[in-house]
């Protein structure tokens, strides 16, 4: 078995393994739910609904049932349908569990609730499958970086992240991220990672649109976990044969009026390929650096080597988080302390992209996002030695 072929099959191996926890962890609390949905149809006279109600959560695991037995995800705009039901009965449930104790709690209180206050999470996940995922939100970021020429202030980077082609994203839904990507008009583009999702087929398509967006100084990016599972030699070469310029472990100058800034990308930290140093050699000493690190759990490495500035994505903000109270309560969170936006150690800076594209089709509380980071010299040194949340 070659190297490409058992890395897929890890992949395949991986996401049944995420099936079987999904299923085990959605099951109980589906059964919860039905009962206390079951009884407020009753309650209310909705026979005919209450009858129906376990038919509806049966059919709403069959996808997963498909995916078991052919040891085949579900991918494309079909198969985001397909799993529809099961998004919205399974981690509805999830959302449901705190509801149906707030429930009991009240009725022992004698202050029952009203009975469709019980349809609301289904409701939520409902939205986010539907619209939550799709609702791009633009962003823009100030940045002060040490050290920066002056005439490279205001110097915009327009970012990109986890765009998974191949996956639940289509080429006319990657056209689109492009297209908002483009109406930024920054000097120049990076894409930290995870371009395809699993089949080094979509690279060159991906290369293409990508390459197809206005900038001046170009089109540059890294790779991430799902690039090297779908095979990274073939994902680089036919990213570079579209025009995207591929940095792994290596770094170019970007000039402008006779100043330089540093713009340089490591391999993906998951299969240790990473290489700092030779991402920094040529370097011009005091020039800042800019890093695409897909994962940024490589940021405090980055910090300690003088790196102002590291750009990252792989945790899709979670795809489900309660953003509007703390960015920590977050999916991503069980991953990594990174989760989304603006870090600090020191004089380094990380942004964390909530990515573009999606691994399951849900977004709640974490929209997709296209980022604009501008680049402004720094006021004062900072002096913290701690990751905090940066304003």
């Amino acid at each position: 078995m070659s190297k490409r072929q058992r890395q897929a099959f890890g992949s395949v191996r991986r996401r049944l393994r995420l099936v079987g926890l999904l299923t085990t962890i959605a099951l109980p609390p589906q059964a919860f739910a039905l009962h206390d949905l079951t009884r407020a149809f009753f309650s209310v006279g909705l026979d005919q609904a209450a009858y129906l109600l376990p038919f509806l959560f049966v059919a709403a695991n069959l996808p997963l049932v498909f995916v078991v037995a052919k040891r085949r995800m579900l991918r494309g705009p079909w198969g985001e349908l397909a799993l529809l039901p099961f998004s919205v009965a399974g981690i509805g449930s999830l959302l449901y569990l705190p509801l149906g104790l707030l429930f009991r709690l009240a009725q022992v209180a004698g202050l029952p609730l009203p009975w469709w206050l019980a349809l609301v999470p289904f409701a939520l996940i409902l939205y986010g499958a539907l619209i939550g995922q799709r609702w791009m939100q633009p962003s823009r970021v100030e940045v002060p970086i040490e050290g920066l020429p002056s005439v490279f202030s205001g110097f915009r980077l327009v970012q990109l992240s986890d765009l998974h082609l191949g996956g639940f994203v289509s080429e006319a839904r990657l056209r689109r991220i492009a297209r908002h990507a483009a109406r930024l008009h920054g000097d120049a583009v990076v894409v930290t990672g995870d371009i395809v999702d699993r089949d080094a087929q979509h690279a060159r398509r991906a290369g293409e649109i990508l390459a197809s967006i206005p900038a001046p100084l170009g089109v540059f990016a890294c790779l991430g976990n799902h690039d090297h599972y779908a095979g990274a030699g073939r994902v680089a070469e036919d990213l570079r044969a579209a025009g995207v310029r591929l940095l792994v472990n290596q770094g170019v100058a970007l000039e402008r009026g006779g100043e330089k800034i540093w713009l340089c990308g490591i391999d993906d930290i998951t299969f240790g390929g990473q290489d700092l140093r030779a991402a920094l050699e040529g370097r011009p000493d005091g020039v800042p650096a800019v890093l695409l690190a897909h994962n940024p759990n490589f940021f405090p490495a980055a910090a300690r080597a003088g790196v102002a500035l590291t750009l990252s994505g792989h945790t899709h903000g979670g795809q489900f988080g309660i953003f509007w109270l703390h960015r920590a309560l977050s999916l991503a969170r069980l991953i990594t302390r990174y989760v989304a936006g603006l870090y600090q150690i020191g004089e380094s800076y990380l942004y964390v992209s909530r990515g573009a594209g999606l691994v399951m089709p849900m977004r709640l509380g974490a929209r997709p996002e296209v980022t604009e980071l501008v680049l402004v010299p720094a006021a004062e040194p900072v002096s913290s030695s701690e990751p905090i949340p940066a304003a």
